[in-house]
């Protein structure tokens, strides 16, 4: 009977040693969880957990390695994001196309320094500007952002009718991003979780490493892919619009101010890519060069620039909020501005700074007066 009684007891304490395991446990847990919250919140200067999905690296341009890039704006500065791609990066754009700006008379006449902010990569389509603005650089000041987009969109084109997707899933690259930024769309609640969407995340990440479906990488090999014929078939326009217009809607509630630009290109009527590599084209060449190509059949490639182009000058019929500049007509098309289609030589990048200081005079006259009442 003793022996019964004390095997019981036995049994009672280790189920009671058990349960104070499991509750210490669930504790540890539940702390671990909560810091690791609290520390990538801190790490993100952030309460919105989509910035992991779309991971903000600083670098020189895009000012997060500043110390003196702060939210707020400081005084006598006129601060400018360039939202667009290689073409803000391209031969020293940044620091030129600021010290081309800080000369014309609407800055040394009102004092104001301008300080550009560059989000410009390589590669980048209307996907990655929309979400640096959003996430990047939510609760940063901004007296201007400038929207210049037209090329690199064209690539995802390059695609049968049935495997385009709307969100330029059918690109390996945008898979990383695109399902989970509609993940947390459709659930709000929960995606405000650092936590949840840390783990989704890696979740994604590890069924793309085993997804050998539309492993196609960010640039077309005019070498070997049949698919570039796919191009002629410009499907970008409406996810170019619903892009451009959602970085307008955010502008809006942010109650900062964009200039839409056309994208300026130039293709000689005598390009070839035999022609391009033997450097034989009506171009400025410089290491930095890059062929067509790149982007698709040439025919096609201007097809979804001029598309583009009139996506731009509609949506900015729409939206008289918006300052508006015809930059592709703007800009001359010859060697002495371009050193390929989209890229400028010094010249250009001179050019390119006329434009918008001609918008700036034209219609954006309030923006330093507004920039006066809050200094």
């Amino acid at each position: 009977m003793m022996q019964a009684v004390e095997s019981e007891r036995g049994v009672l304490t280790s189920l009671a040693r058990l349960g104070k395991n499991l509750a210490a446990s669930l504790i540890g847990i539940a702390v671990t969880l909560l810091l690791l919250e609290g520390g990538l919140r801190l790490v993100n200067f952030s309460n919105d957990a989509r910035v992991l999905v779309y991971p903000r690296i600083g670098n020189e341009i895009n000012g997060f390695r500043n110390p003196d890039f702060s939210r707020d704006i400081p005084r006598g500065q006129f601060r400018i994001l360039a939202l667009g791609a290689s073409a803000f990066v391209t031969r020293e754009f940044q620091p030129r196309f600021q010290d081309l700006l800080d000369e014309a008379p609407i800055f040394t006449s009102s004092g104001f320094h301008a300080r550009v902010i560059s989000s410009g990569v390589p590669a980048h389509m209307t996907f990655d500007s929309l979400w640096k603005y959003e996430y990047w650089y939510r609760g940063y000041d901004l007296d201007l952002v400038i929207f210049y987009h037209g090329i690199n969109d064209a690539r995802a084109n390059s695609y049968p009718d049935d495997l385009f997707q709307e969100d330029y899933t059918q690109l390996l690259y945008y898979r990383q991003y695109a399902p989970l930024f509609a993940w947390a769309a459709a659930h709000p609640r929960v995606s405000e979780s650092f936590v949840v969407m840390l783990v989704r995340k890696l979740i994604t990440w590890w069924r793309l490493r085993s997804d050998p479906l539309f492993a196609k990488g960010p640039y077309n090999d005019p070498r070997n892919d049949p698919w570039l014929v796919e191009g002629a078939n410009v499907k970008t326009a409406m996810v170019f619009r619903r892009n451009l217009e959602a970085v307008l809607d955010i502008a809006k509630e942010r109650g900062q101010r964009v200039l839409l630009l056309t994208y300026a290109y130039y293709l000689p009527d005598d390009y070839t890519n035999e022609r391009f590599l033997e450097k034989k084209t009506d171009y400025s060449f410089m290491p930095e060069s890059v062929a067509t190509e790149v982007w698709g059949i040439k025919e096609n490639v201007v097809a979804a620039i001029v598309a583009h182009n009139e996506v731009v000058r509609e949506v900015a019929s729409r939206h008289p909020e918006a300052l508006f500049f015809d930059m592709e007509r703007f800009m001359p098309k010859d060697r002495r501005h371009f050193i390929d289609i989209c890229h400028w030589t010094d010249l250009g990048r001179k050019v390119f700074a006329r434009g918008v200081l001609k918008a700036l005079d034209e219609q954006g006259a309030d923006l330093l007066e507004r920039a006066r009442a809050r200094d």
